[in-house]
């Protein structure tokens, strides 16, 4: 009889379940913090542009967001197509991981509504530390007990390693920038999550990306 903690591949296409559900749910909560203008406060052509150049901030944060959602969903489906079977200490650091997907709507309306002020940049880096650190140790818990399949090469495991940590490098860097300013800080994370999100094909970016 299997036992709870056994590893099998059942375990691994739950997780995987689970996990597209989460995200679809995430990607749908950012843009509904996109609030169409109120037909009361607009009477005219030009107090309607207005309204809708106002709405920029949250615009940016969730382009930002979506990019983020994106980058992690493909993260986490590469580290599934390489990992052929779970068990329950592997399945509980993923729903780490989901709870923090789960919370990136509430740091992006965060830091859509206070974009001008360094904490609310702070604490949306922060959900991105804590995806970043629970996706590595997903990763780590899988490479050390024998869940990544065969045929992957050492290569493999270590370009999923570095992947992760040059991304959490140059997020840490966007972060930081906020001393200057949280714009700045905002548009060199956006920057980054485009370079991510492209997987440019140069080696000059491969290097730097992983």
């Amino acid at each position: 009889m299997k036992r709870p903690l056994e590893p099998s591949a059942e375990g691994r296409g739950r997780i995987v379940g689970i996990t597209d559900g989460v995200f679809a749910i995430a990607l749908t909560l950012i843009v509904l913090e996109i609030r169409v203008p109120s037909h009361e406060a607009v009477h005219s052509e030009g107090e309607l542009l207005t309204a809708i150049l106002a709405l920029g901030p949250r615009f940016l944060t969730y382009a930002l967001s979506f990019l983020t959602l994106t980058i992690f969903w493909f993260g986490q489906q590469a580290q599934h197509g390489l990992i052929i079977r779970s068990d329950r200490r592997l399945a509980t650091l993923n729903l780490c991981f989901l709870a923090f997907v789960a919370l990136l709507p509430f740091s992006t309306d965060l830091l859509a509504d206070f974009l001008e002020f360094r904490i609310a940049v702070l604490v949306y880096w922060l959900n991105l530390l804590m995806l970043g650190a629970t996706l590595f140790a997903s990763w780590w818990y899988a490479d050390r007990n024998g869940m990544i399949a065969e045929d992957v090469e050492a290569e493999t495991r270590r370009t999923v390693y570095n992947r992760i940590v040059k991304a959490q490098i140059l997020w840490a860097v966007g972060a930081a920038l906020c001393l200057a300013t949280p714009l700045l800080s905002i548009v060199f994370i956006l920057l980054v999550q485009l370079v991510y999100a492209a997987a440019p094909r140069s080696s000059l970016l491969r290097k730097l990306i992983g």
